[in-house]
């Protein structure tokens, strides 16, 4: 299969009560799931990220993100973003080969112990760092030599020695995704999370100002913006409300930007709508673009009351046939524990009427006594004194988005879900 897929779209102006809408895009690259691809395209990924190394390329989105840390962390501004600087950098990367698109890392498919996950073998981003400057020693970017801040090894260091503390289990993500109404919250909910969980995993440039050195910067980053557009499926594609970079978040802000990584003074509106406006990129397992631009024409903005659930927007997972599973299971839970349902309205809101796959029931029927306890959900790990005190984060908010979590963790576990993760 080509790493890139293209889908050549009939651009036309959109009609619009409100004047004219946004043109959608002529072509579309859909990224993929990272645990997806094959050994070649995994090579032709290496082969990209050598030439844009060579080219002082990466050492040039490391020391942006590093000088525009304070600006695009703690506030709404995260998502919009992180979503024009990993589209710049695969613009980039299509100076060098045409077909060269970023894969998105579903961090929940690996949650339970990530340094078992093949995204960090040998032939994909390599694992731990070894020696006593834990240089990466394997993987698309073994034994690079990094060009910023100074010269240095690329560097790997496991949070837990030659493991990975838990990262953040898919339903965790679900529910956030369904019950997260405004997107401040969902930024909190995602930021102190799985996006802080991920970096500290791996440690080294990964925990640092200067991460988009390591490539699974712009995989997990992909990911965070897979999760956002699914939220925005679920809920109002155009919210954008809580802090800002100067004051109350607006859609008319400019993206926060330097000389390094210019994107020539776009603003968060021209990046709420895939594949819209230059958005032109869509992920194999989340919603496609709406047929129109939300507010324009017939076609409202998507509220969760509004359209007709969907299991590819309330699950956080990419893995089809693990969120058949967990949306069913978790609609059993409800018949016993209906206070999960505040957790989880999108799948309480498929309703009784709603048919399941015979084979889903039937593989739940089949659930021993030991696959519950061998699926008990994990507690993520916290974030850590120095990455709090690093993005310069409240610290009290922090570690209450944490106990939230693990309350969550012990609500599913004292119930009869059983997780197919």
């Amino acid at each position: 299969m080509q790493f890139l897929i293209s889908l050549v779209l009939v651009a036309a102006a959109l009609p619009a009560v409100f004047g004219q809408g946004p043109e959608k895009c002529r072509t579309m690259h859909i990224r993929r799931s990272a645990h997806s691809l094959s050994p070649n395209e995994w090579q032709q990924i290496g082969r990209v990220l050598a030439q844009m190394h060579d080219s002082g390329d990466i050492d040039r989105f490391a020391r942006a993100h590093q000088a525009l840390f304070e600006s695009v962390h703690g506030s709404t501004t995260f998502f919009p973003f992180h979503r024009k600087f990993v589209q710049e950098f695969e613009d980039i990367g299509r100076t060098f080969d045409p077909e060269f698109t970023v894969p998105y890392w579903d961090s929940t498919r690996d949650y339970r112990s990530p340094e078992s996950s093949p995204i960090l073998r040998g032939t994909t981003l390599g694992g731990n760092g070894q020696g006593s400057n834990r240089c990466l020693r394997d993987g698309i970017q073994g034994s690079w030599t990094m060009g910023f801040p100074g010269d240095h090894c690329l560097r790997r260091a496991f949070n837990n020695g030659n493991s990975i503390l838990p990262w953040v289990p898919a339903e965790l993500i679900s529910s956030y995704i369904q019950s997260d109404r405004f997107i401040s919250r969902f930024r909190e909910n995602i930021e102190y999370g799985i996006h802080g969980a991920v970096h500290l995993g791996l440690g080294g440039d990964a925990a640092t100002r200067f991460a988009p050195n390591d490539f699974f910067f712009f995989m997990h980053h992909a990911n965070i913006d897979r999760l956002w557009w699914l939220w925005q499926n679920t809920h109002n594609m155009l919210d954008y409300n809580g802090p800002g970079t100067n004051g109350e978040a607006s859609l008319s802000d400019v993206i926060p930007q330097n000389n390094d990584v210019s994107f020539g003074g776009a603003r968060a509106a021209s990046v709420m709508v895939l594949g819209y406006n230059s958005v032109c990129f869509a992920y194999d397992s989340a919603p496609g673009p709406p047929a129109q631009y939300p507010g324009t024409g017939n076609t409202p903005n998507r509220l969760i009351n509004n359209i007709e659930p969907s299991a590819l927007a309330f699950s956080g997972a990419s893995d089809p046939a693990g969120f058949g599973l967990e949306i069913m299971r978790m609609r059993r839970a409800f018949t016993e524990d209906s206070s999960l349902k505040e957790y989880f309205p999108g799948v309480a809101a498929i309703g009784p009427a709603r048919e399941i796959d015979t084979d889903l029931e039937k593989n739940f029927d089949e659930c021993t006594c030991k696959e519950r306890k061998a699926k008990k959900l994990l507690y993520p790990a916290p974030m850590s004194e120095m990455w709090i005190s690093m993005h310069g984060f409240d610290a009290q908010r922090v570690g209450q988005i944490h106990r939230d979590a693990c309350l969550l963790v012990d609500k599913l576990n004292n119930s009869t879900y059983v997780s197919p993760y």
